[in-house]
């Protein structure tokens, strides 16, 4: 059977029903495309479609990047995309990617996903449609995280290539990967927003340490990473880290903060960051006593 060109993994889990995002997908004007079930409930969303493009896939793993490992190892196409339940693509989101996929020269094609909450895009519509041949740099230059799970499709081959999504514990298994994938080419940036992201539930919880700052600590200090990526790949590192100290703070954690600032960032990659990042945890809390932060975890 011809493989299609595209495959989409869809992880499902308890108390995200998987109709509203197959529908999307039905919708779409590029059709040429399967579906990729996985997880809690696969059988039967893909039995409820009646679509032949639909799969169910066993998952013997628990966790959201199993799921998706899954789906990107089981995937019949050069090209894989994920839609995560909750979210929803406007019709000509696949045909948009695709497109960008015929100069050839990236791995990854990402776009600019809409907020549901304030309907607003995630990166500003200024920033045109280009290659992105450092996308550290190009996260670090718009200060935000420009690369969601359901707004972008990935080269199956690179993907596995660069280990796929990260079986450990921490925090942002998503950008770990795509922080991997971009030392294996270019990406491409797709500037018309077609996604549209479910609503984001705060979280209380003690928030892990970055996965993506760790990695890049191990390629840089292997001299992995290419040189002309490793200035951004350092400031992107240590923003993270800055990033991680200010959540911290704002859970009213400043010792841990502090610890985070002396031990994982560099004040002179980013002062304006550290800085206020310093200020934060001075607000968030009284200083320890000397020596305390010495032995903290």
């Amino acid at each position: 059977m011809r493989a299609p060109r595209v495959s989409v993994v869809l992880p499902l889990r308890a108390g995200f029903p998987a109709e509203p995002a197959l529908a999307s997908v039905r919708a779409q004007t590029f059709g040429d495309y399967e579906v990729l079930a996985v997880g809690e409930g696969a059988a039967e969303a893909a039995a409820d479609t009646a679509d032949p493009r639909v799969r169910a896939l066993r998952l013997e793993e628990a966790g959201r990047s199993a799921a998706r490992n899954r789906g990107v190892t089981a995937a019949r196409a050069e090209w894989v995309a994920f839609l995560d339940p909750g979210d929803a693509w406007r019709p000509d989101h696949l045909a948009e990617l695709v497109a960008a996929t015929r100069f050839g020269d990236a791995v990854a094609v990402f776009g600019n996903p809409i907020r549901r909450d304030g309907g607003r895009p995630l990166l500003p519509m200024s920033v045109p449609a280009c290659r992105v041949s450092d996308p550290f740099d190009f996260a670090l230059r718009l200060g935000a995280a420009p690369f969601r799970a359901s707004a972008i499709l990935i080269e199956r081959a690179a993907a596995i290539e660069a280990g796929l999504f990260p079986a450990r514990s921490g925090g942002g298994p998503e950008l770990d990967l795509w922080g991997r994938l971009a030392l294996q080419g270019d990406f491409r940036y797709v500037a018309r927003p077609t996604v549209v992201l479910g609503p984001v539930v705060p979280s209380r919880a003690m928030p892990a340490p970055p996965l993506l700052a760790a990695t890049l600590g191990t390629l840089l200090a292997e001299g992995a990473v290419p040189a002309e990526l490793a200035p951004s790949a350092r400031r992107c590192r240590n923003r993270l880290m800055l990033d991680h100290a200010r959540r911290l703070a704002d859970l009213g954690r400043p010792a841990e903060a502090r610890a985070v600032l002396a031990r994982d960032c560099v004040p002179g990659l980013d002062p304006a960051r550290y800085c206020a990042a310093l200020v934060r945890t001075w607000r968030a809390g009284p200083w320890p006593a000397p020596g305390a932060l010495a032995g903290s975890p």
